[in-house]
């Protein structure tokens, strides 16, 4: 509720601002302390870019188990995250993924193909890590990573698909399922998923190869894999976050809400757009920048400003 996040997130901005030093210099420098704040939306918001320049951690370095970085593709070095558990992390994530993804379905009625690299291969990769906790969802462990020593084993996935009697369940960055799309086309292949199937796509292509447009490349799905479009979700997250957003696409349709989709999230976070010109939330008819507060974010920083 609204209430119950205001206390959490003051609490939490609270313990924020006595642990973590680099951050409580920043909230002093606004002239902000948590003696002055009495609402959620007055919480400092650290820019995403001050991941990549101060270690932002509400705890001693001795207690990292886990960093993870961002993905390099603006200019610089790599911001990083850094977490003294996992288990509120892993605990974020499983809620909204099967609120949005599996609204209609047991997870052990589906086979899952990863179209990514495994926790194993990048460790330092926020997505990866939250693939492995889908995987052990999904399957008690079962479910294959197609990306291998930096290659796409797109023979491997067609193969293991046609193979599989249950209900297919593919997830993919959108770089790794253009590649697939193409692959399909190219060797005039098309896979008629059972019934239900269906595709998380995240990611987006980072600048590794040309863009389409999602309704291009959704459609490409519909023709080359069978998949129904309201069985596509997008999923948005960022390695500075704790939490992830999702279509509601799949789920409005299954429990009958007739609506635009969008992105949604779990209730411990909130976001507000902000006036680039003013650094004050815009108006409701206005765009801006996106503020982002994530209460699982409890070992670095709270409030987020994005680029």
């Amino acid at each position: 509720t609204d209430d119950a996040f205001q206390t959490l997130a003051l609490k939490i901005f609270n313990y924020q601002f006595e642990q973590n030093k680099p951050y409580a210099r920043f909230c002093r420098l606004q002239g902000k302390t948590p003696g002055s704040i009495s609402r959620w939306q007055d919480i400092p918001a650290i820019p995403a870019a001050g991941f990549k320049q101060l270690a932002l951690r509400s705890f001693s370095k001795k207690q990292v188990c886990k960093v993870f970085k961002t993905s390099g593709t603006t200019q610089g070095a790599r911001g990083a995250h850094f977490f003294d558990t996992m288990k509120l992390y892993e605990a974020s994530i499983v809620p909204s993924f099967k609120k949005y993804l599996l609204p209609d379905g047991d997870p052990r009625d589906f086979d899952a193909f990863f179209l990514m690299a495994s926790p194993a291969e990048a460790p330092d990769s926020s997505l990866s890590h939250m693939m492995g906790v889908v995987r052990r969802l999904l399957g008690d462990g079962r479910g294959r990573f197609y990306i291998e020593k930096g290659q796409s084993r797109y023979e491997a996935l067609v193969s293991d698909i046609l193979g599989s009697k249950k209900k297919i369940f593919i997830l993919s960055t959108a770089f790794s399922l253009k590649g697939f799309l193409e692959y399909c086309a190219q060797g005039k292949i098309t896979l008629k998923l059972p019934k239900k199937s269906r595709l998380m796509e995240t990611g987006g292509f980072k600048g590794k190869a040309k863009e389409i447009s999602k309704k291009r490349l959704y459609s490409e799905c519909v023709k080359r894999l069978g998949l129904d479009t309201r069985h596509i979700v997008s999923e948005n997250g960022m390695t500075e976050l704790s939490s992830q957003f999702y279509d509601t696409t799949l789920r409005d349709w299954v429990v009958g809400i007739k609506r635009k989709s969008f992105k949604a999230g779990p209730p411990w976070i909130r976001a507000l757009a902000i006036d680039p010109r003013t650094g004050k939330e815009a108006s409701k008819s206005r765009p801006g920048l996106l503020r982002f507060f994530d209460l699982a974010n409890r070992g670095s920083v709270m409030a987020i400003q994005t680029e």
